[in-house]
């Protein structure tokens, strides 16, 4: 089963995707740059987001992307110690090995959910969940429709998560980010999650109907068994009639990401490099947006 049901379509949706702790900075960046070029990213009918892009699109939701964007640049504390790089290609082993004879998408996220459920980082759902009070501007709902995406971690289901599933913003937000392999599901509703940028970076395809989608990705998708990719999922959105811009990460803003997208040293150069992308960029999507 997979729920994508989001609230009625309208003309505009924001979607936002993963992409660590550097992605959430990035796409900060992005969208203060746009916002000084007067695109109203309040407008959005809805925000979709994943992983990162949960974080981003309640900062979006709050009206708080320029304050958010400032902290990018505030020192690291020195009591900060630096997350264990993970190691992509032992990453991507460990994820192709489980999922290799998934019968379907919905198997292959399962497989992967399970894995999931292996890992232990020493944190508890509430410890986790606090810590995503206390980063977010409100634990709250934001009035505005938010979609949140995250994945069963038990049978691969996809969810979107919305105010009207009654799941702390914060907890639904903690969900959306818990990355596989990284950190531990979080319980919802008695269930384990995992993070929905697992079936796509993006999840484009949540913002099925409406008029004008424009995407913000730290970087390209490949074709995966997990779920529809991102050019699978512009293509149906443009076939049903949707106008589609995206917004991909350039080499310059994917190089400021680092060796390690989870460190907190990446936030300064990841927002300034999102920031000088969305000023090359925001000419075009002011008028696309408008």
């Amino acid at each position: 089963m997979t729920d994508v049901s989001t609230p009625a379509p309208g003309t505009r949706a924001l979607v936002l995707g993963g992409g660590g702790v550097a992605g959430i900075a990035w796409e900060l960046g992005v969208l203060s740059a746009l916002q000084d070029a007067g695109v109203d990213l309040d407008a959005a009918d809805l925000v979709v987001g994943s992983s990162a892009g949960s974080v981003v699109g309640t900062f979006v939701r709050y009206g708080a992307v320029q304050q958010a964007y400032d902290q990018q640049h505030a020192a690291v504390p020195t009591t900060y110690e630096e997350p264990v790089p993970i190691d992509g290609e032992d990453f991507q082993q460990r994820i192709g090995a489980v999922l290799e004879g998934a019968s379907s998408d919905q198997d292959a996220r399962a497989r992967l959910g399970l894995l999931a459920q292996r890992t232990t980082d020493g944190q508890t759902d509430d410890e986790r969940t606090a810590t995503f009070a206390e980063t977010l501007p409100s634990s709250e709902w934001p009035a505005k429709p938010l979609a949140l995406t995250a994945i069963d971690a038990t049978d691969g289901t996809f969810r979107v998560l919305t105010a009207a599933d009654a799941v702390p913003l914060p907890r639904a937000v903690a969900a959306s980010c818990s990355v596989p392999l990284v950190w531990s599901p979080v319980g919802i509703e008695g269930r384990p999650y995992v993070d929905g940028g697992m079936r796509s970076a993006t999840n484009a395809d949540v913002a099925a109907g409406y008029e004008r989608v424009l995407v913000i990705a730290c970087g390209p998708e490949g074709p995966s068994p997990l779920g529809p990719w991102l050019d699978v999922a512009v293509e149906g959105l443009r076939a049903a009639g949707s106008s589609v811009e995206v917004v991909v990460a350039d080499s310059t803003s994917q190089q400021a990401f680092g060796t390690n997208s989870l460190s907190l040293s990446t936030q300064a150069p990841a927002a300034d490099a999102g920031r000088t992308q969305g000023a090359a960029v925001a000419e075009g999507i002011a008028a696309f947006w408008a």
